[in-house]
């Protein structure tokens, strides 16, 4: 198509659409049209292009004929068409002649561009909308550089804040609003001096630079949370055609820069009054012309010394000591400035014994400095002196003392032995140091390791009765005392024992014992005879029946059959309790030991008008013991409490399991014991009875003792005794002592087998 048939065809076009009112000189309207230097559009009021000229089909990429087949619309960027629209619906309704707006248009190939456009409506004469004439201006050069721009404000790490020339605030970027709390809209046309806290006119000190120097001042704004925050801040003015019209305030915060600053400062003076008032002594000195001359000395030594500051810095030591202490001093000194690390010595002026630490200070590998620290070790001089003469007094009263000591580790090697423990144990120290202990018998490694866990946890070991061996193979008896021995961080790494041969006092206490024995076998002598007579009395009643009635009386049998169970039952028991046997030590059950004694002293209880109550739990309480002297504690408490109580009376026994203990409490309402006189309870031939010995009571302090267990006695007169007698938990699996024995204190990290 010619040019010619165009412009016919767009007359012929406009010809339809636009009355003849319109009064238009075409040929002048299609010349500044089509040669315009922005790009023109007449778009009808759907959206569709009516005329485009070249300039928009350069702007836009498109070609006339493509743009004419589509509408403004289909170009239009997403997020600017429903302002576009809304725009244009408020033309139409007459509420604007124009508008102008920056819109995205998509360019042919695909990318966006930014453009100004200016929409008039075309209205007919009877007022009625045409057509809408637009222009449009490509802007995208500008809104890059206006991105570029805002990118610069906004994502700028400095606070920035725009003010206008009466200092009032307009705009923020998210810098400046993160640094004092405030949004931009909050602060919107506000005065900056509103935010500034302490002096306002720190303001003019910005303006005052607005004739284009850029100043640099610390200033002070209060946040929005109250608090202040302290800005490092320079001005930049604002410059528009030449002319001022506003300034930026650049800042950065430097509140934490400012604390740290002044906790910095308050250091340096900590520092300065701790050097000052330290009871040691800080100097540094420096070789100058070949001298070594003091630049600090401070600190109380210094003055304790009867020397002060003003007299040490600024000198050598030949100027305040005396020349030949000096001289030895110097040699100190060439050494540390020489370079070697932590030069010590000591020294004493004033009867001051102080010791000295020098250490170089180095740049690039030079020594430019010495540092020193002194601390006075007068005391600790004495102390270490104390302490040696401590030393060899323990070192005589170990090598001198009766009882048997041995220092063992925790893998039970023998570290060192005195020599009452060759005496007592028969064995040299060069036989043992350095080996496995060889003085404990088999079947009290299970013991000792138990002594062993009780030491670690924290109880105290002391006077414990146990055996030990003889390089010989006798046995010995022993009073066995164990300690720790820990180490500076109070971890335990050996254990030392004290040990006493108390073999001849064991066989004084068996004698006693025995003594006792006899004496409780005479007081049930009667009971017992009593009790027997009954059950014989029964059957010679019997007997006298089935002879009288003749044969077949059975049912006799059963009741003269536990009256002859009975009588052996006591019997049995008065012989255990009368015939010396081994101690043997096993595992038992308290329940049967308490049933057994309870039943053997009933008939004695009875006779006395007595009742025994017990209260037990239904599971077997069990007690690693020896059976007869266990037994041996029951009857001599229950007979006490029996005796006690001349009127009748009652007895509760009760065994419970508490904290790993096993209690045995055996309570009677009889006479009591004067408050006085329990303290000297177990103390041999001390008795509260007429005819007593005092030996009962003591024996089962010891028996209880060498169980590892313990006796309290609690008594009120008139109202009765308590008796609550505690022991060990016995293991659920004695079959298992050796392998603990071998595996050794599971607590104590690196133990091996012994």
């Amino acid at each position: 198509m010619n040019e010619s048939q165009k412009e016919q065809d767009w007359t012929d076009k406009t010809a339809l659409s636009l009355e003849p009112s319109l009064h238009v000189n075409d040929s002048l309207f299609r010349n500044a049209f089509d040669y315009a230097a922005i790009g023109m559009a007449l778009i009808d009021l759907n959206g569709r292009w009516l005329k485009v000229n070249r300039s928009l089909c350069g702007i836009i990429g498109y070609s006339e004929q493509e743009l004419l087949s589509t509408d403004y619309q289909s170009l239009t960027h997403p997020d600017d068409l429903e302002l576009n629209l809304e725009h244009n619906r408020r033309l139409l309704s007459g509420d604007w002649v124009s508008f102008q707006m920056e819109k995205r248009f998509f360019h042919k190939t695909g990318k966006v561009i930014w453009i100004l456009l200016h929409v008039s409506l075309v209205r007919s004469p009877q007022g009625q909308p045409l057509y809408t004439i637009a222009q449009i201006q490509d802007i995208s050069s500008r809104k890059q550089l206006e991105q570029k721009y805002k990118s610069l404000i906004e994502y700028n790490p400095a606070g920035i804040c725009s003010l206008d020339m009466e200092g009032r605030i307009d705009g923020l970027n998210p810098a400046m609003e993160k640094i004092i709390g405030y949004e931009a809209f909050e602060l919107l046309h506000t005065s900056f001096k509103s935010i500034i806290a302490g002096e306002k006119d720190q303001l003019h000190i910005f303006q005052n630079g607005t004739d284009g120097e850029q100043l640099n001042t610390e200033i002070a704004l209060t946040h929005k949370m109250g608090h202040q925050v302290y800005l490092g801040a320079k001005d930049v003015p604002i410059i528009v055609d030449g002319r001022i019209v506003g300034f930026y305030i650049i800042a950065r915060d430097i509140t934490e820069l400012k604390k740290t600053k002044e906790s910095l400062a308050v250091l340096q003076q900590d520092l300065q009054d701790v050097v000052r008032k330290q009871q040691g002594m800080t100097f540094k000195f420096k070789r100058i012309d070949g001298r070594f001359i003091h630049t600090l000395c401070d600190g109380e030594l210094v003055f304790r010394l009867g020397l002060t500051p003003e007299r040490v810095v600024g000198k050598e030591l030949r100027e305040f000591l005396p020349a030949d202490i000096a001289e030895v001093k110097e040699r100190y000194y060439e050494r540390a400035w020489s370079g070697e690390e932590h030069v010590l010595y000591e020294g004493q002026i004033n009867q001051i014994t102080y010791i000295s630490s020098l250490r170089p200070i180095k740049r690039d590998g030079q020594v430019v400095e010495v540092i020193a620290s002194c601390i006075d070790i007068t005391e600790r001089k004495r102390a270490e002196e104390d302490l040696l003469r401590t030393k060899e007094m323990l070192e005589s009263l170990i090598t001198n003392t009766s009882d048997a000591i041995d220092v063992v580790d925790l893998q039970f090697n023998v570290l060192q032995v005195n020599h009452a423990f060759e005496k007592i144990y028969g064995f040299s120290g060069e036989e043992v140091v350095g080996k496995p202990i060889r003085i404990i018998p088999d079947d009290k490694k299970e013991e000792t390791l138990q002594l062993m866990e009780q030491l670690l946890s924290g109880q105290e070991i002391t006077d414990f009765e146990t055996v030990r061996l003889h390089k010989n193979g006798t046995p010995l008896h022993i009073s066995l005392t164990i300690s720790p021995i820990k180490n500076a961080e109070g971890d335990t790494v050996a254990i030392a024992g004290i040990s006493r041969d108390i073999t001849e006092r064991k066989k004084t206490e068996e004698l006693l014992r025995k003594s006792d024995r006899l004496s409780v076998v005479g007081q049930l002598a009667a009971g017992l005879a009593h009790e027997i007579r009954n059950p014989l009395t029964s059957l010679k009643g019997f007997l006298q029946l089935m002879r009288e009635r003749g044969p077949n009386q059975d049912h006799y049998y059963e009741i003269m059959s536990a009256e002859l169970n009975r009588i052996n039952f006591i019997v049995s028991e008065f012989l255990i309790i009368a015939k010396p046997q081994v101690i043997q030590y096993e595992m038992y059950s308290l329940n049967q030991l308490i049933l057994t004694v309870i039943q053997l002293l009933e008939p004695e209880a009875t006779m006395n008008n007595v009742r025994m109550a017990v209260k037990m739990t239904d599971d077997p309480i069990m007690i690693y013991c020896s059976e007869i002297q266990m037994k041996q504690v029951f009857i001599n408490l229950l007979k006490n409490a029996i005796e006690a109580m001349q009127a009748g009376g009652e007895i509760r026994v009760e065994a419970y399991v508490e904290r790993q203990r096993v209690h045995l409490r055996v309570v009677d309402n009889g006479a009591g014991i004067p408050h006085e006189r329990l303290a000297s309870l177990g103390e041999p031939f001390y008795t509260t009875k007429e005819k007593g010995t005092g030996l009962g009571l003591m024996m089962c302090f010891k028996i209880i003792e060498a169980h590892q267990g313990t006796i309290q006695i609690n008594s009120q007169i008139h109202e009765g005794t308590e008796v609550d007698i505690a022991l060990p938990l016995a293991a659920q699996q004695q079959g298992g002592r050796e392998e603990r024995w071998k595996n050794s204190i599971k607590a104590v990290p690196g133990r091996t087998p012994v």
